[in-house]
C-alpha cells in the first residue's frame, strides 16, 4: 500500500510538471528538467525578499543582486540549493524532491503520504491512527522539543539538593515538552505558506495538507494550556509563568520577526535559554542569578549552531521569505555570519570557570568545559577565515555534540544546593516578581576575592 501510494504521488508530481511545460504562462521546459532542476522563476513569488529584501533605499546592492539572481535562476539557484541540502545531510528527502516547484512537490507529497485519502482506505484504522500520531509528532517538532526538555532537566538537576526528585523532574520535563510543542505548532501555523516554499520544511503537515490549520491550532492551544497548568500544579507558579512567557515570545515575537529583521536570531536564542531557568525554578521555587550560568551557556551555544545552519540553507531561507543575516543583501561573503558564530563560541570558553565561581560545580568542571568548547571555537575560527558549506557543516555538527556533553558534565560535577525549596509555592515566592528574584543577592564582604562569591551560590 505504501509503495502504491508513493507511485501515485510521483505520478501526480510528474503530471503537474507536464502541465507546466504545456502552459502558455511561461513554464516552457521539459518535464524531466522540472524533476531535476527548477522552474525558470526560481520558485520565488513576486514581492518576496528575494526581490525586495528591504523597502528602504539604503541597501544599494539589492537591485544588482536581484538582477544577477534572475539571470541565473533557471539553471543555478535551485540546483545549487539541492547540492547544499545534500551536503548538509539534514534531510535526504529534500534532495529527493529535486525542488521541482513547491506546488508540484507538495501535491506529490500529499498524494504519497500515508495520510492521503486513497491510502487511508487501504491501510485501515490502525494505520490511520499511526498517521495521526505522526502528524502530532511533526507539529510538535519532537526532536527539537526533546532537546529542549534535556536543558530543563539539566537546570532542575543543578538546582536540586543532595537528592534529586526524579518524579518532579519528570513533571517539569513533561510540562516543558508540552509548552515547546505548543510553540512549535503555533510557529508552523503562522509560517504555512513560507514552509511550502522551502525544501527543508515543505514536507511538514500543513504545507502537504496532512493537517488543517484548525486542527493544528487546536493542538497548539491544548498543548499550551495543559503544559502551563501542569507546571503550575506539579511545580510552582514561577515555572508556569516562564513556560507561558516562552510560548508567547516564540510564537508572537520570534516567528513574525523572522520575516522582518535578522535580529530574530538573538530573540530565538533568548527563547532557547529559558527552559534551563524553568528547571531551576521547579527545583528551588525561584529564579536566582546563578541559574543564569546554564542559561548563558544555552544562549551562546545557539549562535554558532544556528549561524552555521542559516549559512548552509541561505538560498532556502531566501525562497521562504525570511530575512536572516545570511541573506546575500546583508552578508554577501558569509564573514558576518561567521563572525557572530566565532564571538559566541569564544564566549563559551570561560563558562566553566564562571560555573565554579558561582558554586554550581566542582573545580574539574572548569577545565573540562573549557576543553569541550575549544573545538567549537577553532571550527568557528576556520569558518570565519574561509566561509564555506563544509566549514559551516563542521560547526553545526560540532555544536550538536557539545551541548549534551556539557550538560552531562555539569550534572556530574554539580554541587548540591543547601537552600532548595523543592516543590510547593510559599506566600513569599507567589508574590515575588521574577525581576526581584533575579536581583535579590548580597555582595560578599570581600568582592575582589572570587571564591567569596561562592558563599551562597553566587
Amino acid at each position: 500500500a505504501m509503495r502504491s501510494a508513493a507511485r501515485g504521488g510521483r505520478a501526480v508530481a510528474e503530471a503537474a510538471a507536464r502541465s507546466w511545460s504545456r502552459s502558455p504562462t511561461g513554464w516552457s521546459f521539459p518535464a524531466t528538467q522540472a524533476l531535476r532542476g527548477a522552474p525558470p522563476t526560481c520558485g520565488v513569488p513576486s514581492g518576496s525578499i528575494a526581490q525586495k529584501p528591504w523597502s528602504r533605499s539604503s541597501f544599494r546592492h539589492e537591485s544588482s543582486w536581484s538582477s544577477s539572481s534572475s539571470q541565473t535562476a533557471g539553471t543555478s539557484s535551485m540546483p545549487s540549493t539541492v547540492v547544499q541540502r545534500a551536503q548538509m545531510g539534514l534531510s535526504p528527502a529534500a534532495a529527493a524532491n529535486k525542488t521541482a516547484g513547491a506546488a508540484a512537490v507538495a501535491a506529490g507529497i500529499a498524494a504519497s503520504s500515508p495520510a492521503a485519502p486513497f491510502a487511508l482506505g487501504q491501510t485501515g484504522s490502525l494505520r490511520s491512527l499511526l498517521d495521526q500520531l505522526r502528524v502530532y509528532h511533526d507539529l510538535s517538532k519532537f526532536k527539537l522539543s526533546a532537546f529542549v526538555v534535556s536543558t530543563a532537566a539539566a537546570g532542575y538537576a543543578l538546582g536540586s539538593g543532595e537528592q534529586i526528585d526524579y518524579v518532579q523532574m519528570g513533571c517539569v520535563t513533561g510540562g516543558t515538552f508540552l509548552c515547546s510543542a505548543s510553540a512549535n505548532a503555533f510557529n508552523q501555523i503562522f509560517e504555512k505558506s513560507n514552509d511550502g516554499r522551502m525544501a527543508r520544511t515543505m514536507r511538514r503537515p500543513l504545507p502537504t495538507g496532512r493537517c488543517s490549520c484548525g486542527h493544528a491550532l487546536l493542538f497548539a492551544i491544548t498543548c499550551g494550556v495543559s503544559g502551563v497548568a501542569f507546571l503550575k500544579e506539579t511545580c510552582n507558579k514561577t515555572t508556569a509563568e516562564l513556560g507561558a512567557f516562552n510560548i508567547a515570545l516564540y510564537a508572537m515575537v520570534y516567528t513574525p520577526m523572522k520575516q522582518a529583521h535578522w535580529i530574530n536570531t538573538w530573540v530565538g536564542a533568548i527563547v532557547g535559554a529559558i527552559p534551563p531557568l524553568m528547571g531551576w525554578a521547579a527545583a528551588t521555587g525561584q529564579v536566582e542569578p546563578n541559574a543564569l550560568v546554564l542559561a548563558s551557556a544555552l544562549y551562546c551555544w545557539q549562535m554558532p549552531h544556528f549561524m552555521a545552519l542559516c549559512f548552509m540553507a541561505k538560498d532556502d531561507y531566501v525562497r521562504g521569505g525570511y530575512r536572516m543575516m545570511s541573506h546575500p543583501v546583508f552578508d554577501a561573503t558569509g564573514r558576518r555570519v561567521a563572525g557572530v558564530a566565532l564571538r559566541n563560541a569564544l564566549a563559551m570558553l570561560p563558562i566553566g570557570v564562571v560555573a565554579v565561581a558561582c558554586g554550581l560545580a566542582t573545580v574539574p568542571f572548569a577545565y573540562e568545559a573549557g576543553l569541550l568548547a575549544l573545538p567549537m571555537a577553532l571550527s568557528s575560527a576556520v569558518f570565519y577565515r574561509r566561509p564555506s558549506i563544509n566549514n559551516a557543516r563542521r560547526v553545526f555538527y560540532g555544536s550538536l555534540a557539545y551541548l549534551p556533553l556539557f550538560q552531562l558534565l555539569a550534572v556530574y560535577h554539580r554541587l548540591p544546593r543547601l537552600d532548595t525549596v523543592n516543590t510547593v509555592d510559599t506566600d513569599e515566592t507567589q508574590t515575588q516578581s521574577l525581576f526581584k528574584q533575579l536581583t535579590s543577592f548580597e555582595i560578599p564582604s570581600d568582592p575582589y576575592k572570587w571564591t567569596a562569591w561562592s558563599a551562597r551560590g553566587w
